[in-house]
């Protein structure tokens, strides 16, 4: 497939309403969804503010970013407060 074809065909996938319609839609879900899981972690309110502001003005960067170094769910006996047997 020659340089021309393949432009042509990138072309026609960027010109599909529907194509962008659903992207958007499902990072769009994506964020909504980091945004509750931040909400309900157990970080300090300033890191949540931060991961929020981040996730809503940056989204793709914000989802990425987040996916490495956001906050993560506890394992059990991850929490040293926590009373062992």
């Amino acid at each position: 497939m020659e340089l021309k074809q393949i432009w042509d065909v990138l072309a026609n996938i960027m010109d599909a309403p529907l194509v962008w319609i659903s992207v958007v839609t499902l990072l769009i879900v994506a964020v909504l969804w980091a945004v509750t899981r931040v909400m309900k972690s157990d970080g300090q309110r300033e890191s949540k503010a931060l991961w929020i502001i981040v996730l809503v003005f940056v989204p793709v960067l914000g989802l990425l970013a987040w996916a490495v170094a956001g906050p993560k769910a506890k394992t059990a006996g991850s929490d040293p407060l926590q009373q062992r047997n």
